[in-house]
């Protein structure tokens, strides 16, 4: 049942209103140019019922997988009121309105998201390790340090530093960080440039465990020390928590290996070296040292700071923005997922990472997850990504999608006027249709294996 509430529906409902809002675009242009409309239809055939109305059928179909439109004479122009007949402009105009409707869209959707009070994470982010001959490394970034902003843009949580070191990746950042002067109890900001690097690579640590170094060569995590702004019975949970199963990490660190190696992945806790420890105020310095006493006195770390393990929340705040606030940023955020989309398919190229392809399994298996991390409001958001993927998927040069008809009337344009024959596009069309259904069946078929495995596009 949860899979039928939370995915197929919701993905099914999504995927229908995004088509819809597409189709809707070729509809109210070509009604508007005079192309006559044979067809509007709402999923597709075989036909459930319909009806007539101004010389243009509406029907329901039995597949709720999207909708349609079909024009009059598409690549034939032999009608005055065919699509084919128009002129270059018009053209252009009436294929181009799908792609531009889910950009318009997108930002409606990303803005009403902004709108509607949500929790947003508001716990920083600090620099916890820095990998070896990275970027980060060469500008002089140190664990401890606080990221402020990137490139002017404040940073207030993990994931606002992930989004816009990502964002600017293949290019120089600009840093400011806030950083504890040696030997100082107070902070000062600082200003460091680092470049993002396309193909970052990996290490292996002092545990012998290889990790990606990251765009940059960081890792970061919400800016917390232990028991900063804890209550006591969150305390007695943590200290409960660390000792549960204590035996095993005890012994990997009388065997010689570093406490940090462990800690950290099981407890929350992050050991530190002497240098690290002194590097923290004096306040969260004695508390780190007092963790370590208390818990964890038979290793060989200096100290531990706290840094939020599974099952504990990173502070939030409940936000909503005013409608002449929330659509620029709406706008931005569109604009900005163009540059990830992009960003994306330049790493795919030079073979820095494997695509990841997704059907319609694979799409509603993603929609339950988004649900399940995140809350049914983060639906609006993945419905925005996913309409200005179909936006942008459309204007690419394939035959059968607007992309490839558009291409068919740049042809003309260089042809001065000269078309190719309707008969030879129809044919390319074909030919992309029937590639592109078996590219879906393909793209089905792993989708369905890695549901079956109980793996997911997010992880």
């Amino acid at each position: 049942m949860d899979v039928l509430t939370h995915s197929i529906l919701p993905f099914a409902f999504i995927l229908l209103g995004l088509v819809i809002f597409h189709e809707a675009g070729h509809y109210v242009t070509a009604k508007i140019f005079g192309v006559k409309v044979l067809e509007a239809g709402i999923g597709f055939p075989p036909k459930l019922f319909g009806f007539r109305w101004r010389d243009t059928d509406y029907t329901v179909n039995a597949l709720p997988l999207g909708a349609f439109v079909r024009l009059l004479g598409e690549e034939d122009p032999t009608d005055p009121q065919s699509l084919a007949a128009q002129p270059k402009w018009k053209r252009t105009v009436i294929i181009g309105a799908g792609a531009f409707m889910n950009l318009i869209l997108a930002i409606g959707l990303f803005s009403a998201a902004l709108m509607i009070p949500h929790s947003v994470p508001v716990g920083g982010a600090q620099i916890t390790e820095i990998a070896p001959n990275s970027p980060a490394q060469r500008a002089d970034l140190r664990a401890n340090d606080q990221i402020v902003s990137v490139n002017g843009r404040k940073v207030e949580s993990t994931s606002d530093a992930s989004y816009l070191l990502k964002l600017h990746q293949g290019q120089d950042i600009d840093l400011t960080l806030e950083r504890l002067a040696t030997g100082a109890s107070a902070s000062e900001n600082i200003d460091k440039t680092v470049h993002s690097r396309w193909n970052p690579g990996s290490y292996t640590d002092e545990c012998g465990v290889e990790h990606t170094q990251g765009a940059v060569g960081i890792t970061i995590a919400p800016l917390h020390t232990f028991p900063v702004n804890t209550t006591a019975a969150e305390r007695a949970t943590l200290e409960k928590s660390a000792r549960t199963g204590f035996t095993d990490f005890k012994k990997k660190v009388a065997s010689g290996s570093p406490a940090s190696c462990y800690a950290g992945a099981a407890f929350g806790f992050v050991g530190r070296s002497a240098a690290q420890c002194s590097a923290l105020d004096d306040t969260a310095r004695a508390e780190a040292e007092a963790l370590k006493r208390d818990l964890f006195a038979e290793t060989n770390s200096a100290c531990f700071t706290f840094v939020a393990p599974a099952g504990f929340d990173i502070p939030t705040e409940s936000r909503s923005e005013a409608p002449w606030v929330a659509i620029p940023h709406g706008a931005r955020q569109s604009y900005e997922s163009l540059i990830l989309f992009r960003n994306q398919i330049w790493s795919w190229t030079r073979g820095f990472v494997s695509p990841q392809l997704a059907g319609p399994v694979g799409i509603a298996q993603t929609t339950g997850d988004v649900v399940h991390q995140a809350g049914w409001l983060s639906l609006i958001q993945f419905a925005a990504l996913l309409s200005m993927n179909l936006a942008v998927l459309n204007v690419l040069p394939i035959p059968m999608f607007d992309g490839g008809r558009l291409v068919f009337i740049l042809i003309e344009f260089l042809r001065r006027g000269k078309r190719v024959a309707p008969q030879k596009e129809a044919l390319v069309h074909l030919t992309g249709l029937a590639l592109i259904i078996t590219l879906s069946v393909v793209i089905t078929y792993f989708d369905v294996i890695r549901v079956v495995h109980g793996d997911s596009l997010l992880k």
